[in-house]
């Protein structure tokens, strides 16, 4: 029932898969029977490397599953684009029917909710896209980048010595003090 209420409370602000009102401050747990799905994107200053990463946690915000996977030279729109991409590929595989979906990139957020294009990322809002359109509710928030410590730090894990998606089903040990963090706030 609670997740019904919440649905029907963010749908008429946004519709399915579309940027719901609000912008996070700090990092919350979901609502009940709610997944949260935290994605980043970075660049390495050192070689111009770009890498994207995150975690998916429950509504108790236990650790469901984490991913950091390697890009390439790109842009950081592109990079918090693959977060996102691979972030809801991640909640897909685990079977995730109501997902939020917290960015610290707005300018990513409002592509995805416009369905829109920008120089050079056109494929990745389209795949986005696809994978939105499959039976699940998602929303999107914002959440400022100092709530967004875990995914940051997931995003950095990232293997600097191939192009693959590396899934955590267990939280790395260096991660656990940010995850202590956030549900001490």
């Amino acid at each position: 029932m609670q997740l019904e209420a919440v649905a029907a409370a963010t749908r008429g602000a946004a519709g399915a898969g579309r940027v719901a009102t609000g912008v996070a401050v700090r990092w919350t747990k979901p609502p009940f029977g709610w997944h949260k799905l935290n994605s980043d994107g970075a660049i390495d200053g050192r070689d111009g490397v770009a890498s994207c990463g995150g975690l998916i946690r429950d509504d108790g915000g236990s650790w469901l599953v984490g991913f950091s996977k390697r890009i390439g030279i790109c842009s950081i729109l592109k990079a918090e684009l693959w977060g996102i991409y691979e972030g809801l590929l991640a909640a897909w595989s685990i079977g995730s029917q109501y997902l939020l979906v917290e960015s610290d990139c707005m300018e990513a957020i409002n592509l995805i909710n416009n369905r829109s294009i920008s120089d050079g990322v056109l494929s990745m809002v389209h795949s986005i896209s696809a994978i939105l359109n499959r039976s699940w509710c998602v929303r999107f928030f914002h959440i400022v980048r100092g709530g967004n410590h875990a995914a940051d730090w997931m995003a950095k894990l990232a293997s600097s010595d191939d192009l693959i998606c590396h899934r955590y089903l267990s939280p790395p040990v260096s991660i656990l003090m940010l995850l202590q963090q956030d549900a001490a706030d």
